[in-house]
C-alpha cells in the first residue's frame, strides 16, 4: 500500500487516485486532465469510506469475561427465575391465571435484588 502512494500537487495520494491516475496514464491521458480526475475530492471520499468498511469488517467484538460478582450476581437470577417460574406454570408448562412472562421476571429480579 505504501507503494502506491506517491506526491502529487503538493499532497500524498490515496491508493485508489493512484490507481487511477495508473489506469489514465495507460490510457494516455495528458498529466494534467488524470491529475484532476484521479486526485479530485470524490474519489478521495469513496475511497475513505471503502477503508472505513473495510475496517468495521476486520474488526472483531471482544468480550471481556464475567468478573467473579457478576458470575455470582448471574447465577443468583438463574437461580430465582427457575424459582418464579417454578410459581408462576402448570404442570402442562402454561401460565397460570394472573400469571405473565413479566410478571415473572419482575418477581425474579427482585427476589435476586435482596440475595446480592
Amino acid at each position: 500500500m505504501a507503494s502506491l502512494k506517491k506526491k502529487v500537487a503538493g499532497f500524498v495520494s490515496c491508493p485508489t487516485c493512484a490507481a487511477i491516475s495508473a489506469v489514465l496514464a495507460a490510457a494516455k491521458v495528458p498529466g494534467a486532465i488524470r491529475n484532476e480526475i484521479a486526485f479530485d475530492n470524490r474519489v478521495r471520499a469513496v475511497d475513505s469510506r471503502i477503508q472505513s468498511k473495510a475496517k468495521r469488517a476486520v474488526a472483531k467484538r471482544v468480550v471481556r469475561p464475567l468478573t467473579k460478582q457478576a458470575k455470582k450476581r448471574a447465577n443468583i437470577l438463574s437461580q430465582e427465575l427457575k424459582a418464579a417460574n417454578k410459581r408462576g406454570r402448570k404442570k402442562s408448562g402454561g401460565l397460570k391465571k394472573g400469571w405473565s412472562q413479566s410478571r415473572i421476571m419482575k418477581e425474579a429480579h427482585k427476589k435476586a435484588q435482596r440475595r446480592y
